[in-house]
């Protein structure tokens, strides 16, 4: 069993499409297939691709390594905050034809099972929770025991009800929050910048982290300039450069100018990959600003980014920065 995440668009009707062919025609919809005749099994055994069919086979092409008894997860459908979560009943499939006119949506799976939950539901095990947050347009979710849990207690339990895994799970919650709050007081403005820089220096693979100016006018967007090495085994290893934009929030970040300011950073430093880190928590218009950049980086560019925000700083420096936290006993 594999599992995979769709970042969906944010766009309502196109939720709802694919949300009710879930519940209604049994079929879990992709929105990469807005050209006709750009079948994924048509397009793998062309050679010359024009421009419209390489942006839908760069896109979409991860489908066809997608098989029966694998899960799909719909992030933000049919809403924001809530993911429709289904079981895979057949190999991709081609659907010239479409039910609506909807203009795209012809990459198809037919669906034998389907769960809708929010994904910071408190029988939702926080590391599937975190992975449950924008990424990209598609990525595979590596956490199937958690996974499994979840969707049991989902299936099993209200809720409302408390058992004793469902209190650890959200008293660690509750931790993460208090220990993200912390990080924020105790490194106010350009401070999280430095601290997270020395996070990062601990981070394996990594080989230089500069702390990059201070103000828009010096750093271009990029308050972090990581170079890291990338490779399987250490002679094929070649350096990379991460950019990282750190923001310093308390409660919700609503402000998207972090997600134009990674852009300007990765355009300005030729990065291979880029991040945003803050210590408010997601919305809708940072995740909706953020998503559509992904989807511009990886049409244009193939260039990931990231958003970690709120708990999940604090994930990361749990995992890789203890030492900052903790005095050696």
């Amino acid at each position: 069993m594999a599992i995979f995440a769709y970042g969906d668009p944010s766009n309502s009707e196109k939720r709802a499409f694919i949300y009710n062919s879930i519940v209604n025609d049994k079929i879990s919809r992709f929105l990469w297939s807005y050209i006709k005749d750009c079948d994924l099994n048509r397009l793998k055994d062309v050679a010359q691709k024009n421009e419209d069919e390489q942006r839908c086979w760069k896109h979409a092409h991860n489908l066809l390594g997608i098989k029966p008894g694998d899960w799909i997860i719909h992030v933000n459908v049919p809403e924001w905050g809530k993911v429709t979560a289904v079981h895979v009943a057949s190999e991709y499939f081609y659907q010239e034809e479409l039910p609506s006119p909807q203009a795209d949506g012809r990459y198809c799976f037919k669906v034998d099972e389907f769960v809708t939950f929010d994904r910071n539901d408190n029988r939702v095990h926080p590391m599937l929770s975190a992975r449950l947050k924008l990424q990209g347009a598609f990525w595979r979710v590596y956490c199937e025991s958690e996974f499994e849990a979840s969707l049991k207690l989902l299936k099993e339990k209200q809720s409302d009800e408390v058992s004793e895994k469902i209190h650890l799970v959200e008293e660690s919650k509750n931790l993460l929050v208090d220990l993200t709050k912390k990080i924020h007081d105790n490194n106010p403005g350009k401070k999280l910048e430095l601290f997270l820089a020395e996070v990062f220096r601990q981070v394996p693979k990594v080989v230089e982290v500069k702390e990059n100016g201070f103000g828009w006018g010096t750093d271009y967007g990029a308050d972090l300039i990581i170079k890291y090495r990338e490779g399987i085994i250490s002679s094929l290893e070649r350096e990379r450069t991460l950019v990282v934009q750190v923001k310093s929030f308390e409660g919700e970040h609503w402000d998207t100018a972090a997600v134009d300011q990674l852009a300007t950073a990765i355009d300005t430093y030729n990065a291979s990959m880029g991040i945003i880190m803050t210590t408010g928590t997601r919305t809708e218009a940072l995740e909706k600003a953020f998503n559509s950049l992904a989807s511009k980086l990886e049409e244009e560019k193939n260039i990931p980014i990231y958003l970690l925000a709120g708990t999940e700083v604090a994930q990361f420096v749990l995992q890789y920065g203890m030492n900052l936290l903790f005095e050696e006993a």
